[in-house]
Parts: C-alpha cells; structure tokens; sequence
C-alpha cells in the first residue's frame, strides 16, 4: 500500500513574516504550495509551476517533458513559439525591455487564434498543432506575459489578463481539453498543464500577490482554483470578447464570496479519470495543495 505524506512548515523570512509551505505526494507525483512564493504540480517529469521570481518577475511554467510547454516568462535566450527541439513544441515568452511583442504559430486544420495587446511592456505566444483547437490571449497594460500551447484536437484555451504584471502559461496535449486562466491585476502568476481527453481547469485570480498551478494526467478530470473566493469570473477582452466562466460541472461550493486576495498559493494534481478539485481562496497569507491519485 502506498504512503501518502502530507506536510506542513513555516518559513520565517528575516523581514518577520511567517510564510506557510505545504506539501502532499506519492513516488514522484506531487503538489506544493508557498504563500507569497511559488505553487507547483509535478506528475513524474511533468509540471505546472507559478513562480515569484521577485520584484515585477512572476513565472509561469506549464512542461509536459519531451512534449509540449508554454512558459511566461523564463530566461530563454530568444522570444519565440514553435518547434523548439526535436522532442517537442513549446510557447514561450521572454523578459523584454521595451515594446510589445507577439508570435502565432499553427499547424493543422481549422484552428483559430487571437491576440489583442494594448499598453507598454507585454508579450504573447500562441503554438497550435491539430485540428479545431481554439485560443484567445488578451492583456492590457504594463507588464503581462501570456504563453498557449496546445498539442491535438479540440483543444479550447483562454487567457485575459488586465493589469500591472501578470504571467499566464496553458499547455494542452490531448482532445477537448479547456483551459481558461482570468486575472485582474497586480503581482499574479497562473500555469495549467492538462494530459488526456476531455480535461477543464478554471483559474480566476484578482488583485494581489497570487500564485497559482494546475496539472491534470488523464481523462474528464475537472479543477477549479479561485482565489479571490468567488464563484466567477469574467473578463471582456479588448475585440470585445467577454470570457465569463463559473463552477466547471461536477463542482459545487456553498456560501463563496469574493473578497480580498493577497498572499495567496495554490496547487492542484489530479492523475488519473474524473476527479474533482475545487481550490477557494480569500484573504491573507494563504496556500492550499490537493492531490488526487486514481491510476
């Protein structure tokens, strides 16, 4: 019988504050949370990570090994999407001094992209292989970072960020995978990986010091991470798209309320078929961590 490990420490950074770290996992699959630091999903080589890199340098990290991977932003010595190696295909998105900057890259049959950009200092990727794969990125002001790649069929992927600096990375390998990421200003990070057939992850963050991460391996699984504690979320993208989306199916919560969202963390793995995760956050100084085994 396998052991399962769930753990939890307190950091003491030397400005005084306490920051709480949790942690649960088997062998090699595990999730971790840090508040005000870093959320991470690993499944064997594979993870979602959203990472505080620091002043204005959030990270989002989305890696299926070998496979596909959307990363915004990380030291990549180029800005590009597309065939990144031999073994795989990855969006990625790179610091940048100055200017706005944007590449679409698609293979396939009846796939649809769009990005809108307006502001300062942004960035966009979009990587599409297949057929009928759908993805949308808008950001707004300063500096946001977005990265979408999707491998297979049917795919559906939404990013909308509005505001200060902002990172968002989405990676799909599969068919009928959804993958929506909203956020609304200040220091944010989100990342979905999603594996297989007929996944949906939702992440809504609003103003503060968020992270967030997402990783779903197998079939029908459904996740949900809040933070800002409601039940919604919506943001109109600047063609005038408006992205709304509530409690995925198969997920319920009773008396959630938005409110306030600051140091906040969150992480979520789900491997195997039709589970279920709903992560809703509001307040200070929070993390949270799920981890569901269904082989």
């Amino acid at each position: 019988m396998e052991k399962l490990l769930l753990a939890s420490t307190a950091l003491i950074f030397s400005a005084g504050m306490a920051f709480a770290q949790t942690s649960t996992g088997v062998g090699g699959d595990s999730s971790s949370s840090t508040s005000n630091d870093n959320a991470r999903g690993d499944v064997a080589g594979d993870y979602a990570a959203a990472i505080d890199g620091g002043t204005l340098d959030e990270q989002a990290d989305a890696h299926a090994a070998g496979v596909a991977r959307a990363v915004a932003p990380i030291d990549f010595p180029a800005f590009e999407a597309g065939a990144a190696t031999a073994g795989g295909f990855q969006a990625q998105v790179d610091d940048m001094t100055t200017g706005n900057s944007n590449v679409q890259f698609q293979v396939g049959n009846n796939n649809q992209a769009a990005n809108v950009q307006q502001g300062t200092v942004q960035a966009s990727a979009t990587l599409q292989v297949g057929n009928d794969n759908g993805a949308l990125i808008s950001q707004i002001n300063n500096e946001n970072r977005a990265a979408i790649t999707q491998l297979g069929d049917g795919n559906l992927s939404t990013i909308i960020q509005d505001g200060v600096q902002n990172s968002a990375a989405a990676a799909q390998v599969g068919s009928d995978n959804v993958s929506a990421i909203l956020q609304n200003g200040n220091h944010n990070a989100a990342a979905t990986l999603q594996m297989g057939i007929g996944n949906t992850a939702v992440t809504f963050q609003n103003n503060g010091d968020n992270m967030a991460a997402q990783l779903q391996s197998g079939d029908d699984n459904t996740s949900l991470i809040s933070q800002g504690g409601g039940d919604s979320g919506s943001l109109a993208a600047l063609d005038g798209t408006l992205a709304a989306y509530g409690l995925p199916a198969g997920i319920g919560t009773i008396g959630a309320i938005a409110g306030a969202a600051s140091v906040n963390a969150a992480a979520s793995v789900q491997i195997g078929n039709d589970n279920a995760s709903a992560i809703i956050q509001q307040g200070d100084g929070n993390e949270a961590v799920n981890f569901q085994l269904n082989p």
